[in-house]
């Protein structure tokens, strides 16, 4: 793993094979010129927004083998904190890590996947209610030969919210990476009216980032997957959750700064 990534690094991802959904109509020529200024924007204000908040992360202690060892991880947070996610595992560019994230093959999801790019983070298509098959082997085949560490919400793209479905258990046994529970809190913030709800720190706020420990497991593959460890996932989110929540009600503690950028 060497140093931050530039846009013009982006590993490259694979294009899809026949089997893929249909193909949708070319986006508008408007679309198309407008979305990379628009996404540039969008990243500009992200940063800013970023940087005004007074953000410590704790519990990072437990990524330092992985990252000493140049090894690949999934990071999973709720769907509702994952602006956070993003902030945080785009900043683990300084230590070698290759970011990434799912993004939808829709038309609407291009935008996203453009402003991900704009901020250094690798953009994989494909989404749980869409193309799910194709999305896993995507991030897979990214995972394996860009060395991606994919963020991913366990409760995407639609809900329930925290409810964790299998797939990134799937991805973990399939490509050998650990999982690392990842949350937040914040000491303002708004709840927008979305399905999950998503929580958005107010600029100035104070935000504890919550690394839980890697969860390893085995490579075995199989149809479903076992009651007992989608709910031992499920628990380890709310456990980082949690946690992050009561970091903030005790007040300051020591922890790693992120700097804003």
């Amino acid at each position: 793993m060497g140093g931050s990534q530039t846009e013009s690094d982006q590993p490259a991802l694979p294009d899809r094979e026949r089997g893929a959904p249909r193909a949708q109509k070319p986006m508008p020529r408007w679309r198309t010129e407008l979305f990379p200024r628009f996404a540039w924007l969008l990243a500009q204000a992200l940063r800013l927004y970023w940087a005004s908040l007074r953000i410590r992360v704790h519990g990072e202690e437990h990524l330092e083998p992985l990252l000493q060892r140049e090894e690949r991880f999934i990071p999973c947070i709720w769907h509702q904190r994952q602006i956070m996610g993003v902030a945080y595992v785009r900043r683990l560019q300084a230590r070698g890590v290759v970011p990434g994230a799912l993004v939808s093959p829709s038309k609407d999801g291009e935008l996203g996947a453009r402003l991900l790019d704009k901020l250094g983070v690798t953009a994989v298509r494909g989404s749980g209610r869409r193309s799910g098959a194709l999305a896993m082997r995507d991030m897979y085949v990214a995972i394996k030969e860009a060395n991606l560490s994919p963020l991913i919400a366990p409760d995407g793209s639609k809900g329930p919210p925290h409810e964790f479905k299998p797939g990134a258990i799937m991805l973990a046994r399939l490509s050998g990476s650990p999982v690392v529970p990842l949350s937040f809190a914040c000491s303002w913030g708004l709840k927008l009216r979305t399905w999950d709800r998503l929580l958005v720190p107010l600029p100035f706020s104070r935000v504890a980032i919550e690394v839980g420990e890697p969860i390893e497991l085995e490579p075995i593959m199989a149809m479903t997957e076992s009651p007992e460890t989608v709910e031992r996932m499920g628990a380890a989110l709310d456990a980082v959750e949690a946690a992050a929540e009561q970091r903030l009600r005790r007040g300051p503690a020591p922890a790693s700064e992120l700097p804003g950028r």
